[in-house]
C-alpha cells in the first residue's frame, strides 16, 4: 500500500514538475552528466541562467492542463473514493492533500486514462504497464499461475522506465517493487494486508483524546467505556450493539429508497413493456413462456423463429392472464398467489424517486447525478439478445450481451401483494456505440441511444458502473466498474473493469528498448534551474543583490531589491520589481553563523 503511494507520487510529481516530488532537476541532469549517458539532456548555460532541456517525460503546460482538466472532472459512485476533483488544483496545475487511497486509486484507474493523449507513445506505455502491474497485484482474486510472468513483467517495465526517467526516480520504493511478486506468493492477496482500516481507526481514537496533555489516557479510557457498554448489550433485549446496524445492510441489498416518493401515472404503453419485461423475468412465469411459444409454432408451421418470437413478445400478456386465471378457477390450489398477482398486472399508478439502494449499490437518476457531487446513474446489464444476420434469416442465435447506459428513471411497481423495482434507462447502441480499443479500454458514446422500446431493466438485475471522457476523444466516454458489491454468492467483482485485466506486454514494445530518443522533439517547454544563492543579512532592511532564482516555471529574477525580515530563526524575504510592490515571498531557514539561504 505504501509502496504504491510512493511510486505514484514520484510518477506524477515528476511528470507534473511539483516543488519537493519531482525526481527531476539540476542534480539529476548533472548525473546524467557524470554518468555519460543522455547527454542532450544535460542543463544549458543560458547566461546567468541554468536551462534544463525537456526529457521524453516533461510535459508541457498544455499537457498539464489536459491531465489535471482530466482528473478535475473525475466524478465517481458513492464509497468508491474520495471527490477526486477536490485535489486538483488548475491553478497551479499540481495534485494537492492526497491521501493513501487516493494515490490508489488514481494510480490503478485514472493515469492510464489521463495521460492518453499526451507523451511519447513509448513512456507512455512504460506508464501504463506499471499502472496495470499494481492493479493486477491488488486484485482480490489472483491466479497464481500469472505470478511468474508478472514477476518477468515488472522487472522489464521497470528497466524501460530506466531507459527515460532520470536515475533519482529508481530510490529504493521503487526498487520494492520487484519484490511484490514474491510477498504475494508468500502472503496471499494484497488486500487482505491493508492498512486503509488501521488508518481509518486511527482517526477514531484520535477523536478519544479530549486532554491533550495526556492523549494514550484518554484512549484507554473511552477505549474500555466502549467494551464496557458493548458487553452490557448483551444482557439487553432489543437492543443493537454498537457499530453499523445490519438493517441497514439488508435494505440496501434488497432494496430502499433514498430520495423523492411521488406518486405518477404512467402510460398504456410502458406499462405493457414494463409487465412483459417482469413477466420474462420470473422464474414461475418461465414454463409458460415456453408452453405459449409451442401453441404458436403448432398454429403457424410455415412460420420462422423470429416471426415466433415477435408474435410471442406481442400477445403473450393477455393469454397468460387467460390462461392462469381459466386455471386458477379450475383449480385454485394450483396457481399461486404471487403468479395470480402477476397475470392480474400492476397498477398504473407507480412509486417515483430520485435515488434507490439496492444489490449493495446506491443509484441516481440523471436528474438527480447533475445535482450531486457523485455519479451513481451509470448502469449496466447483460441480456439475452436475439441475432440475426438478415431479414431472411430464418435461425435466429440467442447470445449473453452487456449493455450500458445511464438512468433516467426510478419507478416502482404495485402489484398488490409485492412491490417491484424498476429502473428506466437510457441505452448506447451496441452496433456503433461501443468499442474496445487496442489498449484495452472500454468506450462508449452515450450521445448514440437504441432500444428506446425496451429501456426498462429490474433493479435487481442493474450493476453500477461510471463514465469519464476520454481525454483523446470528445465523443467516446470510458467505461469503469463501481468496487463496491455486497454479495456473498457472487464472484469478485471489486476492482474489476472491463479492460484486460491481465499484465501483458505487446509485441509492438519490443523495439521501445533500442529507441534512443530521450528528448522531447514536439514542444521545448523546459525549465529554469533553481540557483542557490548564499545572502548575508544582519536585522532589517533593504539590500541589492545579483541572484537568479526561478519558481515554478516563472522568469527568473535578477538584481531584485529585497526586503529581509529576521524573526527567530526564519528569513522571510520578498522579492521586489523596482523596489515597489512584492511579486514573490518565500520563506527560508535562517543560520545565525552563515547567513539565510535562498
Amino acid at each position: 500500500m505504501h509502496i504504491e503511494k510512493n511510486v505514484f507520487e514520484s510518477v506524477i510529481g515528476t511528470l507534473l514538475n511539483i516543488q519537493g516530488k519531482s525526481k527531476d532537476g539540476l542534480k539529476a541532469r548533472k548525473d546524467l552528466i557524470a554518468m555519460g549517458i543522455r547527454t542532450e539532456l544535460g542543463p544549458l548555460k543560458k547566461g546567468k541562467r541554468t536551462y534544463l532541456p525537456p526529457a521524453a517525460y516533461t510535459l508541457s503546460r498544455k499537457e498539464k492542463k489536459t491531465l489535471c482538466k482530466f482528473l478535475s472532472e473525475v466524478k465517481v459512485p458513492e464509497g468508491y473514493s474520495s471527490d477526486i476533483r477536490r485535489l486538483v488544483s488548475m491553478k497551479d496545475l499540481k495534485l494537492k492533500s492526497l491521501k493513501t487511497h487516493d494515490c490508489h486509486v488514481i494510480m490503478e484507474h485514472f493515469l492510464p486514462i489521463g495521460i492518453r493523449s499526451i507523451l511519447p507513445e513509448k513512456v507512455r506505455s512504460s506508464i501504463t504497464k506499471l499502472c496495470s502491474f499494481f492493479k493486477s497485484i491488488c486484485s482480490k482474486v489472483i491466479d497464481p499461475a500469472i505470478l511468474p510472468m508478472l514477476q518477468k513483467e515488472i522487472v522489464i517495465t521497470l528497466c524501460e522506465l530506466e531507459m527515460f526517467f532520470p536515475p533519482s526516480f529508481f530510490n529504493i520504493m521503487v526498487h520494492l517493487v520487484v519484490h511484490l511478486v514474491k510477498e504475494t506468493q508468500l502472503c496471499g492477496p494484497a488486500y487482505m494486508r491493508w492498512m486503509y482500516h488501521v488508518e481509518r481507526y486511527m482517526k477514531i481514537l484520535k477523536g478519544y483524546v479530549k486532554n491533550r496533555s495526556r492523549p494514550e489516557g484518554c484512549m484507554v479510557e473511552r477505549y474500555i467505556v466502549e467494551e464496557a457498554i458493548e458487553f452490557c448489550t448483551e444482557y439487553l433485549s432489543n437492543v443493537q450493539s454498537i457499530g453499523l446496524p445490519k438493517s441497514q445492510l439488508v435494505e440496501k441489498k434488497e432494496g430502499k429508497n433514498l430520495i423523492g416518493n411521488k406518486i405518477v401515472a404512467v402510460s398504456r404503453v410502458e406499462r405493457d413493456q414494463v409487465h412483459l419485461y417482469v413477466l420474462h423475468n420470473e422464474n414461475e412465469v418461465e414454463p409458460y413462456v415456453e408452453i405459449h411459444k409451442d401453441v404458436l409454432r403448432g398454429l403457424n408451421p410455415n412460420r420462422n423463429e423470429n416471426w415466433i418470437v415477435r408474435e410471442h413478445n406481442r400477445c403473450f400478456t393477455p393469454w397468460f392472464k387467460d390462461h392462469i386465471y381459466s386455471k386458477y378457477y379450475s383449480d385454485p390450489t394450483s396457481i399461486t398467489e404471487r403468479l395470480r398477482c402477476l397475470a392480474y398486472g400492476p397498477s398504473f399508478h407507480v412509486f417515483s424517486y430520485s435515488a434507490y439502494a439496492i444489490n449493495g449499490y446506491t443509484f441516481y437518476t440523471k436528474e438527480q447525478d447533475d445535482k450531486s457531487t457523485m455519479q451513481n446513474s451509470g448502469v449496466t446489464v447483460v441480456a439475452e439478445a436475439m441475432h440475426i444476420s438478415s431479414v431472411k434469416d430464418l435461425n435466429p442465435k440467442f447470445a449473453n450481451l452487456s449493455y450500458f447506459g445511464v438512468i433516467e428513471r426510478i419507478w416502482v411497481f404495485d402489484y398488490g401483494k409485492f412491490q417491484i423495482p424498476i429502473f428506466g434507462c437510457k441505452w448506447v447502441e451496441n452496433n456503433n456505440g461501443i468499442r474496445m480499443d487496442k489498449s484495452g479500454f472500454l468506450q462508449v458514446d452515450l450521445n448514440r441511444v437504441g432500444y428506446k422500446d425496451e429501456s426498462f431493466i429490474l433493479a435487481s438485475q442493474a450493476r453500477q458502473v461510471f463514465y469519464v471522457n476520454d481525454p483523446k476523444s470528445t465523443k467516446w466516454s470510458i467505461v469503469l466498474f463501481s468496487n463496491k458489491v455486497i454479495d456473498e454468492n457472487t464472484r469478485d467483482q471489486g476492482d474489476i473493469d472491463v479492460e484486460i485485466e491481465s499484465f501483458t506486454r505487446n509485441d509492438q514494445d519490443e523495439n521501445i528498448i533500442s529507441n534512443d530518443s530521450y528528448i522531447r522533439n514536439d514542444h521545448n517547454e523546459g525549465k529554469m534551474a533553481i540557483m542557490k544563492s548564499i545572502i548575508r543579512a544582519r536585522g532589517k532592511g533593504y539590500l541589492k543583490v545579483s541572484i537568479d532564482i526561478c519558481l515554478d516555471g516563472d522568469v527568473p529574477l535578477s538584481s531584485s531589491l529585497i526586503r529581509v525580515d529576521d524573526d527567530v530563526g526564519y528569513l522571510k524575504v520578498s522579492l521586489y520589481d523596482n523596489g515597489t510592490c512584492p511579486s514573490k515571498q518565500i520563506s527560508v531557514l535562517s543560520s545565525k553563523d552563515k547567513g539565510p539561504k535562498i
